[in-house]
């Protein structure tokens, strides 16, 4: 039997007439997209309860009022908020395997099919007002826009913990485990885990906010923003990290530490956890830990030929200490590795001390500082000597103590590795000579002092030559023919690296050799400036130096050699940054304009950019055009937009293959997107939303639907102006 239209059962339930339907019907192809049931309401010729009371009848249906009812949270969470606000319907009541759905509209058979399809339960349908659904959205729906957004990130199966304990038994907390173990919350923890290995990320930071949590990344040394989530996702957030960290998840107003291991793919990580009580909630941060990187070679680390030469060679010296510096941050645990690495050997014992344990070296016997079990780097020195080692890698000389103890195994016959903080090489000496120990003694003792820092690499899948101004290079000691200054090179931005033009990082180096005439200097107690211009009358690369040798090589830019390693200033001036070319971050100029939000509108036609761009700005949103999917995939990373309006027939990458690729990273996944297109109404909207689209428009464009529709989105999304 053929299904009946809505129209027909508002005729034959004597609502409207057959005239009245007609108007109504042409109104509809006027206004394409708009709903017949809403054109007869807003022309009073039927009030939304008196329809579905007539769909009731007709359809043999129940009409529900959702006000009067309670419900279940298990049932709530079958449908994600999105799909029950996009759809107007609502999950009321579960009997076994029997879903009851409100719906505004129960005609829609694709959607009662598609939710039989996604919970895998049977479904019974019940209509309902649409103010009585939204109403009864808003009120059983959690606040922030649905966690299910996630749920196509990364499967839950890929992100394996290998270490997961607690003690249930020991707090009152089963709310705060029920709420860390819903599936959207794992989903998402499993999404941020995962996305933030794929990119790279040292560092994974949750930042509660007045009104928001920011999820940001550090990559390659900088901090990224990657997504934004209502404020109530904090507690189940935090709660599921501190679980599988093995953490006290009633805990919330002392800082914690935790760590747990993790398996992605093939590939297993350690992540260490810190959380931290801030005045909006606990801030989390996670360090990520890649157990491949253990076995790293000092050859991969950037050092030029003469100084791994020199490096290597000072490595096979039976004693003495090797010192690396830098601040936090700089890659001098990795350079302690790598060095270990190339030492180790089954004719050599060697220990280490270390906090913490970063990663875990076969063949190296390894200690954890425990400070509550009196262990710290000077006790565990003290301790290490006693176990006949060859070699000894010292963490981190922080006090007195372990920097006289450290020089007394290194003339005793051990090879000590170790770090300092300090600014550069020749500082390392007289920081030592504060810390107590003798000028004569680290005269005697000390082999090599390195200092370094980390630099980003150019991307080498859209590195281009970089032309640089004339003031800019004199100061950088710069001169040549175009042969020369070819080789200077930079990133312009590509998918690969996120158009940021950058991909990876490697050192930069300052290698102190102490020979004869530095020992001479040491012992009369000379300063870190003698030390330093001694230095340079013997030719030793500063890391300014070394830094320009990389831009010449092409795999820095000056952007980046002026960023960490500028040249030394000349007394009372100060860097012309302006004379480096370099964008501000998309989040500062949003910032400038307010709560003003970002669209980004795409369409191939300029008929069509102009018009979204009027109707846009005169409804007071930020505009950005682009032309192709391409050029819109491009301007989605410089510019950060709020919602995302694309058409979808389009050269190089059309709408479809947009949407895929913005779902596929979990930064750019919560991004809404509504498609136009003048394509066969029901196959583009499939297409479309298949494709994970959050709403579809068909053209000629209206006005007022499309402004309607992008604040129902935003809405959705919480991000409504």
């Amino acid at each position: 039997m053929r299904r009946k239209k809505l129209g027909q059962i508002l005729v034959e339930a004597g609502l409207i007439s057959d005239e009245q339907l007609v108007q109504a019907l042409e109104e509809q192809k006027k206004q394409k997209g708009k709903q017949l049931g809403r054109i007869i309401i807003e022309k009073e010729w039927a009030k939304n309860e008196d329809i579905c009371k007539a769909l009731s009848k007709q359809l043999n249906i129940p009409y529900v009022k959702l006000k009067e009812m309670e419900f279940s949270k298990e049932v709530i969470e079958t449908i994600p908020r999105k799909q029950a606000s996009r759809k107007l319907l609502f999950p009321y009541k579960k009997t076994g395997r029997r879903l009851r759905l409100a719906m505004a509209n129960p005609l829609d058979y694709t959607t009662i099919n598609e939710v039989k399809f996604k919970t895998g339960l049977d479904v019974s349908v019940a209509v309902a007002t649409e103010e009585d659904i939204r109403e009864a959205i808003d009120d059983n729906y959690p606040d922030e826009f649905d966690l299910d957004l996630f749920a196509t990130m990364v499967p839950s199966e890929e992100v394996e913990v290998l270490a997961e304990e607690r003690d249930e038994n020991e707090y009152d907390v089963d709310e705060l485990i029920r709420q860390s173990e819903i599936a959207p919350i794992v989903r998402l923890t499993n999404a941020i885990l995962a996305d933030a290995i794929k990119l790279q990320a040292s560092d994974i930071h949750i930042e509660p906010q007045e009104k928001e949590v920011t999820v940001r990344y550090r990559i390659d040394g900088m901090m990224k923003n990657i997504f934004k989530v209502g404020l109530p996702a904090l507690a189940p957030l935090v709660s599921r990290i501190k679980i599988i960290g093995d953490m006290d998840i009633a805990m919330k107003r002392r800082p914690q530490d935790g760590r747990t291991k993790l398996k992605v793919g093939n590939n297993q990580y350690d992540m260490r956890i810190s959380t931290l009580p801030t005045i909006f909630g606990e801030k989390v941060v996670i360090r990520v830990l890649d157990q491949s990187k253990a076995f790293i070679d000092l050859q991969e680390l950037g050092f030029g030929p003469d100084d791994l030469k020199a490096l290597a060679s000072i490595l096979t010296r039976p004693q003495g200490i090797v010192l690396v510096t830098g601040p936090t941050g700089s890659g001098k645990s990795t350079t302690l590795y790598a060095s270990l690495n190339r030492l180790k050997s089954e004719v050599i014992n060697i220990v280490t001390v270390e906090d913490p344990v970063e990663y875990q070296l076969p063949g190296i016997s390894q200690v954890q500082v425990n400070e509550r079990a009196g262990i710290t780097f000077a006790t565990g020195l003290r301790s290490i000597l006693r176990q006949d080692p060859n070699v000894v890698m010292v963490g981190e000389i922080r006090d007195a103590e372990t920097a006289k103890i450290a020089f007394q195994a290194a003339n005793t016959g051990h090879l000590v590795l170790t770090t300092l903080h300090t600014n550069d090489a020749s500082a390392a000496v007289t920081r030592l000579v504060d810390l107590g120990v003798d000028p004569y003694v680290i005269a005697s003792s000390l082999l090599c002092v390195l200092a370094q820092r980390l630099v980003r690499q150019n991307c080498p899948h859209c590195v281009v030559v970089e032309k640089v101004n004339k003031t800019l290079l004199t100061r950088l000691g710069i001169t040549g023919d175009n042969k020369t200054l070819d080789k200077i090179k930079k990133g312009q931005g590509c998918e690969a690296c996120q158009f940021s033009g950058y991909l990876g990082r490697l050192g930069i180096y300052e290698m102190l050799m102490v020979d004869n005439d530095l020992r001479k200097l040491i012992v009369q107690g000379a300063s870190d400036t003698e030390i330093a211009e001694d230095a340079r009358e013997r030719g030793v690369k500063d890391l300014f130096g070394d830094c320009r040798d990389k831009l010449f090589q092409g795999v820095i830019s000056v952007e980046e050699l002026m960023r960490v390693a500028p040249p030394p200033e000349r007394e009372g001036r100060q860097p012309d940054m302006e004379q480096v070319a370099a964008a501000a971050p998309a989040e500062k100029a949003a910032e400038a304009l307010g709560a003003q939000l970002r669209v980004l509108a795409v369409d191939d036609d300029p008929f069509i950019r102009k018009m979204l761009q009027k109707v846009l700005t005169e409804a007071q949103y930020d505009v950005v055009l682009a032309t192709d999917g391409e050029e819109a995939l491009e301007k989605v990373y410089r510019e950060r937009p709020d919602l995302i309006i694309s058409d979808v027939v389009m050269p190089n990458m059309d709408g479809l293959s947009l949407v895929k690729k913005l779902k596929s990273q979990l930064q750019t996944s919560i991004i809404p997107v509504i498609l136009l297109t003048s394509k066969d109404e029901v196959e583009s909207e499939v297409e479309g939303l298949e494709a994970g689209a959050d709403d579809y428009i068909p053209k000629p464009i209206v006005a007022n639907l499309l402004l309607a529709r992008i604040n129902r989105v935003l809405s959705i999304y919480g991000r409504a102006q």
